[in-house]
């Protein structure tokens, strides 16, 4: 334990916390209480700070990436050696709040186990994470969402409008060889006389996150050629029934199952269909079905990236009132209203009005871009960074970051594992506990389980990192004005 002056006359208490020999970097506490000057007197504080607010993350993390060229440190703790420190990775566990860590402490043994200082952190009303953990000014310029091209010159040509496989890949949709995804037999390339198939499905909260529990398809004639319940594999946990319509009794008789679509729909789709869907990569993601003609009519009548509901579309355009009734949303009725809105744009063309230009004057929505964030600066400066998360997330970043979408916490958790031996700082964000406590009330044994596979799952994303990388987890809570936690983490070097 070293004791530095500072300014005021107050000595700093720097405490160092790893046991590894004096090598490499170092996470310690910044303790201003009185100390004996020979150490012998116990500090109550060597591994927990009483609390920070969500500034002194973003100064940890911009403090790790950035090193000395960081203009503001964090008070509370020190990096010595930050130079050092080989990868930054940083997890965020939705809906545990401080209370609920420290009631449910015995869930997180490897957390607690490898983890160097904790703290609790203030969520105030209103926290919106990446804008305070990524913005580096505190005015950031706002800016329109750049002009897409589809109305520049839109042929009546359905083909045209086919994803590209560079869109595909940036949606995240299913490719031919991911983990239990099967391949449709697509062996013809399509032409403007290619059959269309608009898809639709249903999802449920499992305790791997959304799964299967109904699919749809209809012809391009409208006609209803596949609707079927499926069983999912794992314990459903919410049915989300205020969305899906599905309900317990409706799949308590269902033998169907995921396996048993697959098989259909590669049976059913010629080989050079092409589907049409709203958001269609999250249809595909539940199916675990690679195709790789797909049209999305969520951005299709306004710019890339700028997606629009399925029912404002359907109301702007056909005068169509759908998702609107008490028992769920019809996958019918949706795959049907995505595949009516594919066929005006087809029979008009340019002639169709851009979406809301009548009543909102074509103002897109503004997307916030500091000045210099710190993604923009870690790109300067050669490093790499990837953000594993929901597209809601993903929406909020801009450049200079690869951006990869995930529909649950298992596929984020697979993702981020096989990229971090290629970058230098992953962003990793867990949702399934936070939806979960969205629905009913969670029992003690499905919370115990929902927080366990949070530590498992954290504990892997480690042992996967090298030696002198930096792990920040951060815990927040379900509910605005209460607490999270946040623990620093430098991990040793491996001893062979």
């Amino acid at each position: 334990m070293e004791s530095k002056p500072t300014h005021n006359g107050k000595p700093t208490i720097h405490l160092s916390l790893n046991s590894q020999a004096d090598n490499g970097p170092k996470v310690n506490l910044k303790c201003r209480r009185p100390h004996n000057s020979n150490g012998t007197k116990t500090c109550r504080c060597r591994k927990t700070y009483s609390r920070i607010p969500m500034t002194e993350i973003r100064n940890l993390l911009h403090y790790a990436l950035l090193g000395e060229q960081c203009q503001t440190k964090p008070s509370w703790c020190t990096i010595r050696r930050v130079r050092e420190v080989s990868k930054v990775l940083m997890v965020v566990m939705r809906g545990v709040s401080s209370s609920c860590y420290r009631s449910n402490k015995g869930c997180f043994k490897k957390l607690n186990g490898i983890s160097d200082i904790e703290t609790k952190v203030e969520f105030p009303a209103g926290t919106n994470l990446v804008s305070e953990l990524f913005t580096a000014v505190s005015s950031p310029e706002q800016q329109a969402l750049p002009q897409g091209s589809p109305d520049v010159e839109s042929p009546k040509k359905r083909t045209f409008y086919i994803l590209p496989q560079e869109r595909l890949l940036q949606m995240n949709y299913p490719m031919r060889g991911d983990p239990g995804v099967v391949s449709t037999n697509h062996s013809e390339v399509p032409t403007d006389g290619s059959p269309m198939f608009a898809i639709d499905c249903e999802m449920c909260q499992t305790m791997e996150g959304l799964e299967l529990t109904k699919v749809c398809v209809l012809n391009e004639e409208g006609q209803v050629i596949l609707c079927k319940l499926v069983k999912p594999q794992n314990h459903i946990v919410n049915y989300l029934t205020s969305y899906s319509g599905v309900t317990a009794e409706s799949l308590d008789r269902i033998e169907t199952r995921l396996e048993d679509i697959q098989l259909e729909l590669a049976s059913i789709l010629p080989p050079d269909a092409i589907l049409v869907g709203q958001s269609l990569e999250n249809d595909l993601r539940a199916l675990k079905l690679h195709h790789p003609y797909c049209v999305d009519t969520s951005d299709m009548f306004t710019c890339p990236g700028h997606r629009v509901k399925l029912a404002s579309l359907a109301q702007f355009y056909l005068s169509r009132d759908i998702q609107s009734g008490g028992q769920g949303h019809d996958p019918i009725e949706d795959a049907r209203a995505a595949l009516d809105l594919f066929k005006l744009k087809l029979e008009k063309g340019t002639d169709l009005r851009r979406y809301g230009k009548a009543t909102k004057q074509n103002q897109l929505p503004i997307r916030i871009e500091p000045e210099k964030s710190l993604l923009t600066r870690c790109h300067e400066s050669g490093k790499t960074c990837t953000v594993f998360d929901v597209r809601k997330v993903l929406r909020q970043f801009k450049a200079d970051v690869d951006l990869v979408e995930c529909i649950n916490d298992a596929e984020s958790f697979k993702r981020a594992s096989f990229a971090i031996p290629r970058n230098d700082f992953l962003w990793v964000q867990f949702h399934h506990l936070n939806n979960l406590l969205q629905g009913n009330p969670l029992n003690e044994e499905t919370m115990k389980m929902t927080l366990e596979k949070l530590d498992s799952r954290l504990y892997a994303l480690y042992q996967s990192l090298p030696a002198k990388s930096l792990l920040i987890t951060l815990t927040v809570p379900p509910n605005s004005n209460q607490f999270g936690r946040c623990f620093v983490t430098v991990k040793e070097q491996d001893h062979g």
